[in-house]
């Protein structure tokens, strides 16, 4: 059967000897810190919530690395990871605070780098499709959907929140390719008349002067369920603003917080009505666009993990043109029916799609050089695809002290290279550290 994926796909070798006595119900907890890798460092120390450690491996297919060691750090205080970085005691960071960008950039040997790789946020709608939970049935109707989505200010949540670190989004991203992203021809503008306007025209009254609409002939009123994330910098301020947004047009929200790991079967249930959240997707568009299949809707509460479709949203025909681009090896015409799918998934506003948001990395350069971006030129340095940094890191020499990019020491390996990384987004899976497209879900994303 032709398959589009596989010049990206990612298939990893590994030995029978070590895996073949794991079962698949053993795999999600399986340590995997036995040494086992294929790459150019293998994770020899885990300290959970603490650090990990992964050493050269000296069968690697490129070559040994030039760096004997490289040591990531969980940082819980994301100010505290920053000032790490400034005063040299780590040499790289991921998931900085937009706030410290402007006085990383003025900083003596830190570069600092809005890697794009189709990262976005959203805001999700629990549109009931799985027939599990007690998600409120408005959220059942299009019509309310498309209202949120008109309620949303998507210029001021880059603006105030991202301090302009972002791009308001329409469609759905699904690679870092944005070829791929169709120009939405009639978006959900920001506009708190239109929002009333559908909400009025689908018969949801406010009928005893409360301020809150009501189910149409009456009925239950659409308060909804706003599950808040605790482990993000961003949640708490954008649902300030939409929250707002949206008691303007008669909808009331009450605040559930949770961080991430109690989130995720939470939504796999099917208890609650929005959150905000992320994805980061892979090469190929081929796994963002599969999660939003009707056979990826939580069905079994016992077992919410499960489950990818977190908008709780199932459409046949967008299901039909999965299985024809999952095929289809001309280019031009699979980003036709990408375009068409991403296209229907915006119209029936499952997702409120807020900005394409970059990874806001820093890294200095006066101990380490050969920082690789990946995709090139627009990709961040570390926690992309395949990582190529870290292979190809060499110590500063005198003859390259600016850190610029000269051939380094080839005088054998140094031992130190300390990456750190924030605490948000990320997991120790499968022996190693994966900055990950998602929530701990069916395989643990971001």
């Amino acid at each position: 059967m032709p398959d589009p994926k596989l010049p990206t796909m990612d298939v990893y070798i590994v030995p029978k000897h070590i895996y073949e006595d794991v079962s698949a119900d053993d795999l999600g907890t399986y340590e995997a810190t036995d040494g086992v890798a294929s790459g150019p460092y293998s994770l020899t120390e885990l300290r959970r919530g603490q650090d990990w450690t992964m050493e050269a491996n000296p069968n690697y297919w490129a070559g040994e690395p030039a760096v004997d060691q490289v040591i990531f750090r969980l940082f819980t205080n994301a100010d505290a990871m920053v000032t790490a970085l400034e005063q040299g005691e780590i040499d790289a960071a991921h998931n900085i605070p937009s706030a410290s960008v402007a006085n990383l950039e003025g900083a003596e040997d830190i570069v600092v780098v809005q890697g794009q790789q189709g990262g976005f946020d959203e805001l999700a709608m629990n549109a009931g499709a799985g027939g599990i939970g007690d998600g409120h049935p408005a959220l059942e109707d299009v019509e309310v959907r498309r209202a949120i989505a008109h309620a949303v200010d998507k210029e001021t949540i880059v603006d105030r929140v991202l301090n302009g670190l972002g791009e308001p989004a329409d469609a759905m991203s699904v690679s870092p390719d944005r070829s791929w992203t169709p120009e939405i021809e009639d978006p959900f503008e920001f506009d708190l008349d239109v929002a009333n306007q559908i909400l009025d025209d689908a018969g949801y009254e406010d009928t005893d002067g409360n301020g809150v609409r009501e189910m149409p002939g009456g009925g239950d009123e659409l308060s909804f369920r706003w599950a808040l994330r605790t482990e993000s910098e961003v949640a708490q301020p954008i649902y300030e603003l939409v929250s707002g947004s949206l008691a303007d047009i008669g909808i009331e929200t009450e605040v559930e917080t949770y961080n991430d790991t109690q989130l995720g079967p939470v939504i796999g249930r099917g208890e609650w009505d929005l959150f905000v959240w992320g994805w980061t997707p892979f090469v190929d568009p081929d796994p963002q666009l599969s999660y939003f299949l009707c056979d990826q809707v939580s069905t079994d509460p016992e077992n919410p993990l499960d489950y990818y479709n977190d908008a709780n949203w199932c459409n046949e025909d967008y299901d039909a043109l999965y299985e024809e681009q999952n095929q289809e090896l001309d280019r031009e015409r699979r980003t036709e029916i990408v375009h068409e799918m991403l296209t229907t998934f915006y119209e029936e506003a499952a997702y409120a799609v807020l900005y394409y948001s970059p990874d806001l990395q820093a890294y200095r350069t006066d101990r380490f050089e050969g920082w690789v971006r990946q995709p090139a030129e627009i990709g961040p340095v570390i926690f992309s695809n395949t990582s190529p940094s870290y292979a190809q890191l060499v110590p500063v020499t005198e003859d390259s002290g600016d850190g610029s990019g000269g051939d380094g020491d080839d005088g054998g390996s140094n031992t130190g290279l300390i990456v750190a990384i924030a605490v948000i987004g990320m997991l120790v899976i499968g022996g190693g550290a994966f900055a990950i497209g998602r929530r701990g879900s069916a395989d643990d994303r971001e």
